[in-house]
Order: structure tokens, then sequence, then C-alpha cells
């Protein structure tokens, strides 16, 4: 063999060997730890993403937290690592990125509805590591606490103002709301689930501010507990709860397991929803951290003909995504409504759930006795 070809033959060795190691080191990285960087928008945040792998199918979980907002943030719906490209969403954010060769920086761009921005995130070290320096987050509120609103405000609403209600924090506010709405907040039922009452239980508009007279973060149970005494004490509301067959949609599971991914992340007692237009002329209605029962009632907001109900067998906090036209993705009256509904019961179909017509017995409140609220 020439000298010249033994040169070639190792020179070919080398870049083999060399594209060879790259692709061992490639096939070996990995996210798992924080990540943290700067997007450069109008207003500089600081982000922070975490992956882990909790579970023993080695898939991947993450958070992201806006970091100059608050301690932690919400669970990611998805993380998919195919080294070295990083693809995460959350709500209508996703991140789409690159890990370099020494892994240490992923090099991508940040969408957040229709606005991209380019992010470069760096694996932080126990030294670098990002923290919160906000006010210290309200702890949870005991779970044996059984609390009630006090020094609590309420007034005729006046103007024209949109309607609100619920709790911000420990405190309790509503605008222009009526005692029809407090009740389905305070007993979690729908109009149909309602008997009874006078006609300005619904006409008449209020507003309330009220504290609870117990210190920290009440969870859900907690905060339509202490309606319901609200409404006792100053409306002198009186109901009995009797069960009465409806016209309902069962959830059901028809491909199992259904295409949804589960989501084992603590400190939420309740999920999110966001709805992002996308440019093919659909809409992602993303779901994180919802139980069944949670997903049932939100479909209710669209498909309203019927009560729906959970008969799944899923228990646990999930994410998954609904896809629907956007023409007749949102919340509109009239003709569109039917529309709207059919969106609806198709998108259910990829995840593996159906809607089936059924009759099944609800809780109805009864309303015995409601008058106009105590004085302040």
């Amino acid at each position: 063999m020439t000298p010249k070809r033994l040169v070639r033959n190792a020179a070919f060795l080398y870049v083999a060997g060399f594209a060879f190691s790259m692709c061992t080191v490639l096939r070996g990285q990995t996210i798992t730890g924080t990540w943290q960087g700067t997007l450069s928008t109008k207003e500089s945040q600081r982000i922070v993403l975490k992956f882990a792998k909790p579970g023993n199918d080695g898939s991947l979980r993450g958070s992201l937290t806006f970091i100059d907002r608050g301690p932690s943030g919400p669970p990611l719906l998805s993380v998919t690592f195919a080294p070295p490209d990083l693809s995460v969403t959350v709500a209508d954010i996703s991140y789409r990125g690159k890990l370099s060769a020494d892994g240490k920086t992923i090099t991508g761009v940040w969408t957040q509805g229709n606005q991209s921005s380019p992010l470069t995130l760096v694996l932080a070290t126990q030294e670098t590591l990002w923290t919160y320096s906000g006010p210290a987050p309200i702890p949870p509120m005991a779970a044996t606490a059984d609390p009630s609103l006090d020094v609590a405000t309420i007034k005729p609403s006046q103007g024209n103002k949109e309607r609100s209600y619920g709790f911000k924090g420990m405190r309790f506010a509503a605008e222009n709301a009526s005692v029809a709405d407090l009740i389905k907040f305070a007993y979690k039922v729908r109009d149909r689930q309602i008997d009874g009452g006078p006609a300005w239980m619904n006409e008449d508009k209020f507003d309330i501010a009220a504290e609870p007279d117990t210190p920290g973060q009440p969870s859900r149970d907690q905060q339509r507990s202490m309606v319901r005494k609200l409404l006792a004490d100053r409306f002198g509301l009186k109901v009995q709860a009797v069960q009465r067959d409806f016209p309902v949609y069962a959830l059901t599971v028809v491909e199992s397991p259904p295409k949804v991914t589960a989501d084992e992340s603590s400190g939420y007692d309740h999920g999110y929803v966001n709805v992002t237009d996308r440019k093919d002329g659909q809409t992602a209605v993303q779901f994180t951290h919802y139980t069944m029962p949670e997903f049932a009632d939100a479909l209710m907001n669209f498909v309203q003909d019927r009560q729906i109900v959970d008969e799944t067998g899923l228990a646990g906090r999930f994410n998954f995504a609904l896809m629907i036209p956007t023409d007749t993705a949102y919340g509109r009256q009239g003709s569109e409504d039917m529309d709207r509904a059919t969106a609806y019961f198709g998108a259910v179909q990829p995840l593996g759930f159906k809607l089936v017509r059924k009759r099944f017995p609800l809780e109805v409140i009864v309303i015995d006795h409601l008058a106009k609220p105590s004085a302040n």
C-alpha cells in the first residue's frame, strides 16, 4: 500500500471514529436537571425549566417557572427529547431547542401565543441556581379547618360591569354576580340543578368582598363551604339536596388506554386550561393537571344541552389536548352552539373517549328560603 493511500485510510478511520464517538455522546445525552435563561421581550423574564424522570418507565416530566413571579410553576404538558433535540409545551407556550455537545446549554425558540423569541438555557449548578426572592407564598389552610368568611361587605352592583366571582388568594370577591351564580359555585351545580327561588335571585346583581377567619390558602372544598355559609348567614338561604334523573352524556373510554399523560406533580389542587389558535385553522384546547371529573365539567361549557358525567374510571390527574376548528372553538350564542358541541364531540374521540347518551341521577338543590341580604 502506498504512503498516500495509508494517509487517506488513516484520515478516513479518524473521521469515522470521531463521527461514531459523537453519535455515542449524543445518544448518551440527558437533560435531567434545572435549566435557566432570560427571555428578552418587552419585559425581560427569567425562565426556569426543570426535568426529571419520576417513574420507572424512563419518561420525562418537567415544570416551568417564571422565577420572578413565584417559587414554582405549572407542570409541562409534554416533554420530548430525542438527542440533541428538545420540545416542550405548556398552556399556550412551546419551546424547541437543541442541546449542545457538552450538555451544558440549550439553544432554541420560545413561542407564546403568536409571538416567538430566541431563548438560550444554561444548566444550573448549586452556585448559579436562581431562587425566588419575592413575597413568600401563602401556605395552605389546614385540611381539618372549617373556615367561614369574615368581615363580608355586600352591596348592590352599580354600573355595567363584567360578572366575576371567586377567590383571589385568600380573599373572596364578586362583582356584578347574582345569588344564582353564588349558589352554583357553592354547591358545584349547573342551572338545571337548581329548583325554586325568587326571580330576583337571577336578576339582582351584587358586589361582595370578604376574608376567611382562618389563616392559610383555602382548598376548593373549603372555598365552597365558606360561600355556602355566607349564603346562609347573609341571604338566609335554606336548601334541600335531592336526587333526580336527568338525560346526560357519559364520558367513557372506548380505546384503552386513552391518549392522556399521567401528571404526578404536586402542589396544585385544580387543573389549568389554555386555548391557543394555530396557523392551520385549528385551536388547541390544552388541559394540564386535570382530573376526569374536572374535564367533564369543563366540557359542559361547550356542550350544554345535557349534563356530562365522568364514567372513565380513571383516577388521578392528566395532561392532554383537544384540537377544535377555530371557527367553532369559542363560546357563542345562537345557531353556532350546535356546531360547537359537534366539534367537541368529535375532538374527544382521538384521545380514546366518547360521549354516550343515557339517564343518570344528579343532585338538585331545592331552595326552601332566600331573602335579600342583611345589612353590612
